[in-house]
């Protein structure tokens, strides 16, 4: 659509109350706001080409018979800006339409009558097919998506690039089906969502990506189920390749200066004071498939003469997509990031500590795990284990957040995961999921995203995963899922072996990562690992970059052959996935079974996400990291403690007088490192100042040109007294789990 019952409106008079011109409460990049009282002229026109097509003249399409075509509205109650938005047909707009009899490969064309255009209600008709609306019928927007009708599954093609529209999305971007019942009447459903990126720039934008750090397609073929009941809903194709994760906005092919974006005077920074009039943010609209982007995404901004810049959302359910809402990412100072090139093989070093032993609620009573002992690794454990009320708020007071403690003890003040791993012992599935509440997976989920691993036997690997396979189907049981609390990150489905008190070998494959660490006495054989009703994976090649482990050697029973140990990491930000049928973990020192839970640790502790960038650093710019937790702003929250936060900046040759300047601005130790090439953790920095004064720093006449990094690291932290009640007790400097407030600057002539 392109018509509004509205004044035409340009972005860059927003008030500053506008929902997009002033996002408040934002997690990542994409909080959904909430209902607003009033409505900007600006977003009544948000849903301008929703319904666009270029097809053919209208003029083809100018008789009155045919059928009559509505748009869906928008509920006041929804979390999006465009409540109540009016959406108007369009000159061009065109439709496929399916007889449910007689379902064809492709669908017939009918056309917006001239005369509807700009009207809530189109007429559309055919030359040929007018007497098709006394039929039921299934009608596709727009016609150029046509993938086919096969029965009662219409398939879908969403495009790789969309174009930009001023305040809205692109025409023939956003998909809509409806269903005629013989009545000539057709309503359209929308099919995606929005998302919406806030950019402030001073020169024209050429294009604009989005990648999902997850393993879901973006654009390509997909399906809905036209039987659907309220509302449809589209199933993008699986696997999706690398270029399917990645959708482009096109703003314009040869944009000139001046022609895109329309700004005030230059925002500058002197010692902290903000001066000059502020821009007003360009926003540009992506339709993307719903369900997709909660695992995070990265957008790529390139301008007009090549300059780019890239920025990091956060994994989080905030971000997730929704049908018909609009998802928003706060606004974007565009910085040039051209000459600053960021490592991505670079696996975060900095964590609080190596090893979380999650023995919580109903779980099985493993309090200490001699696999770390062999390791040397640094190690906490929750120990809740009692299905009692005190058990659970002293399992929800850690692993969701305490008045000491915002966010818990899985994640920093960003976010970020502050162990390496966690491991999830084995026990009662049904009892444990819920009994994290949905805050407390939803942290979970945080922290495997973010980059922490997750190694989990028997219940744990129940939990971890989408849900159980029911017996004698292939499909899973969507009340004992909600029942069982399954987080999901192997968004797959399990087997239940039913086998109990059992013995069965694992046959390690010749292809298993787990021989980097081990060779199993050279059989490829691990015997006799306990298996108490725990899983199998039969339905591993449904999630796409699942890898075999070891698989069950037991026959004349269902699990033979079958994988017993799995593992996924989703992307290089993400931590890997490890899910085990049996307990290896109960082994002692010198027995196979001990020898592969040493394995499948060093795996995971080798496999933690990739080091991230908080931001590119301009000359002269000060970056404040003052953010809480509660501020859901992880590009400028506080560092956590034994955290390490990451800048960069592009150092020109010719470069003199450089200064590198940290101020904590509470009392906590924090060190300043910096290094050349590779990420500016303790062991890899060429230089640093390490002591407790509040303000650190790093001067030089000159460096060589080209990419540094700045590390920023907390180095206060807490003292844990392991022998208390639930295995964790903290005391000392208890500020530091909430984070050290600081500024960065780096400047040079």
């Amino acid at each position: 659509m392109t018509h509004y019952e509205s004044p035409d409106v340009e972005v860059q008079n927003l008030e500053p109350t506008s929902p997009l011109a002033a996002s408040g409460n934002n997690e990542g990049f994409g909080s959904k706001p909430g209902t607003y009282d009033f409505l900007k002229p600006f977003i009544l026109l948000l849903f301008a080409g929703l319904l666009t097509a270029c097809h053919p003249d209208p003029a083809t399409f100018a008789g009155t018979d045919g059928f009559t075509a509505s748009l869906e509205a928008q509920k006041p109650q929804s979390r999006t800006s465009l409540s109540g938005a009016s959406v108007l047909w369009s000159a061009g707009d065109t439709i496929a339409v399916y007889k449910a009899a007689e379902p064809a490969a492709q669908g017939e064309p009918f056309g917006l009558n001239a005369a509807d255009d700009g009207s809530a209600e189109g007429r559309f008709s055919s030359e040929q097919h007018n007497d098709w609306t006394s039929s039921a019928c299934y009608a596709l927007y727009p016609a150029r998506m046509d993938g086919g009708l096969t029965g009662t599954t219409l398939a879908v093609n969403l495009p790789a690039e969309q174009q930009y529209r001023k305040a809205s999305f692109g025409p023939q971007a956003s998909p809509a089906v409806a269903r005629g019942a013989g009545d000539g009447k057709l309503a359209f459903s929308n099919l995606c969502g929005l998302l919406a990126v806030s950019v402030t720039a001073v020169e024209p934008i050429a294009e604009v990506r989005v990648t999902t750090l997850g393993a879901e397609a973006l654009w390509g073929p997909g399906t809905v189920d036209m039987t659907y009941g309220d509302k449809p809903v589209l199933v993008m194709a699986a696997p999706a390749d690398d270029a399917q994760k990645t959708l482009t906005l096109k703003v314009d092919e040869n944009p000139v200066a001046g022609q895109i974006v329309t700004v005030g005077s230059t925002v500058n920074v002197t010692d902290g004071t903000f001066t000059g009039t502020p821009q007003d943010p360009w926003v540009f609209y992506f339709v993307v498939p719903s369900g997709s982007l909660a695992q995070g995404f990265l957008v790529s901004i390139v301008t007009a003469d090549g300059k780019f810049m890239q920025q990091y959302a956060v994994a989080s359910s905030a971000n997730l997509i929704e049908r018909s809402c609009c998802t928003e990412m706060p606004d974007v100072a565009f910085n040039n990031q051209a000459e600053v090139e960021i490592r991505t093989d670079v696996p975060n070093k900095a964590f609080y500590k190596d090893f979380l032993n999650e023995d919580g609620v109903g779980l099985s009573d493993y309090k200490t795990l001699t696999v770390t002992n062999r390791l040397s690794l640094s190690t906490e454990t929750v120990y809740t284990r009692t299905n009692d009320a005190a058990n659970h708020t002293a399992q929800n007071s850690f692993l969701i957040g305490n008045e000491n403690d915002e966010n818990g003890i899985l994640l920093y003040p960003d976010g970020e995961p502050r162990y390496r791993m966690m491991y999830v012992n084995g026990g009662q599935s049904y009892t444990h999921g819920p009994s994290l509440m949905a805050e407390g997976r939803e942290n979970f989920r945080k922290f495997v995203y973010g980059g922490g691993s997750y190694l989990a036997s028997c219940a744990g690997s129940y939990v971890g995963s989408r849900g159980i396979i029911e017996a004698g189907t292939t499909t899973s049981n969507p009340a004992m899922m909600a029942y069982n609390g399954y987080i999901g990150l192997w968004p797959g489905l399990v087997d239940n072996t039913g086998l109990t008190n059992a013995y069965p070998d694992y046959v390690i494959p010749e292809s298993s990562p787990l021989l980097q660490y081990d060779n199993f006495g050279g059989d490829f054989r691990v015997d006799s690992i306990k298996q108490w009703n725990g899983p199998y994976f039969s339905e591993y090649a449904s999630v796409p970059g699942t890898e075999v482990l070891a698989y069950f050697d037991y026959p004349a029973y269902r699990c033979h052959n079958h994988p017993s140990i799995i593992s996924y990491k989703p992307s290089p930000f993400c931590g890997r996935i490890t899910l085990i049928g049996g307990h290896p973990e109960q082994y002692a020192d010198g027995l196979e079974g001990a020898d592969l839970m040493d394995a499948l640790v060093k795996y995971s502790l080798d496999h933690v996400g990739i080091a991230k960038v908080k931001g590119i650093l301009r000359n002269g710019e000060l970056r404040a990291m003052t953010r809480p937790t509660s501020a859901n702003d992880p590009a400028h929250a506080k560092v956590g403690d034994r955290q390490c936060h990451h800048f960069a900046f592009g150092l020109p040759a010719g470069a003199r007088n450089i200064r590198v300047r940290l101020e904590v601005l509470e009392d906590f130790n924090v060190s300043l490192r910096l290094a050349q090439g590779t990420f500016a953790f303790a062991d890899d920095a060429q230089y640093r100042v390490e002591n407790g004064n509040r303000v650190k720093e790093l001067s030089f006449d000159t460096l060589p040109s080209g990419t540094w990094y700045i590390g920023v690291q907390c180095e206060d932290t807490v003292t844990n007294d392991a022998s208390s009640t639930y295995g964790i007790s903290y005391s000392g400097k208890i500020a530091a789990l909430n984070g050290a407030p600081y500024t960065i600057q780096v400047t040079w002539e």
